[in-house]
């Protein structure tokens, strides 16, 4: 990877209600409020935060129904964390990693996740059924 990623848009639904509140986002994500706004937008994060993430969601993940439907495994906690693992960070290239920043910078401050959720539904219209039903 080239020092940035995203976060699958198509599992970003299924992560939030790990998520907690605003205030308990670091104690269970291990990343900040701003970044997670990001991930919700579908705009690229630094692989360390990304990384970070991953390794607590992976270490939770039974605890979202989503998670658990999308990647079964007859397992007691019943998820293929090895998939899961695997479907997690996208790497994204250069060129994209300026053209999502720059947009990022002549729209309007994203700023909550909803206004976040409502961009990721734009960029990555596969995501939009997840994004709707967290609205």
């Amino acid at each position: 990877m080239n020092g940035m990623c995203i976060v699958n848009p198509a599992l970003v639904a299924d992560i939030a209600p790990l998520m907690g509140s605003q205030s308990e986002i670091m104690l269970r994500a291990g990343i900040s409020w701003n970044s997670w706004i990001k991930v919700s937008a579908g705009l690229p994060i630094r692989v360390s935060v990304g990384r970070r993430l991953k390794a607590r969601i992976l270490q939770c993940a039974h605890e979202s129904e989503g998670l658990r439907r999308r990647f079964p495994a007859e397992t007691a906690e019943g998820i293929d964390r090895t998939a899961l693992d695997a479907a997690f960070l996208r790497p994204i290239a250069p060129a994209a990693t300026a053209d999502a920043l720059s947009d990022a910078v002549t729209r309007q401050p994203i700023r909550s996740v909803r206004r976040a959720r409502q961009l990721l539904a734009g960029r990555y219209p596969t995501a939009a059924h997840g994004a709707a039903a967290l609205s």
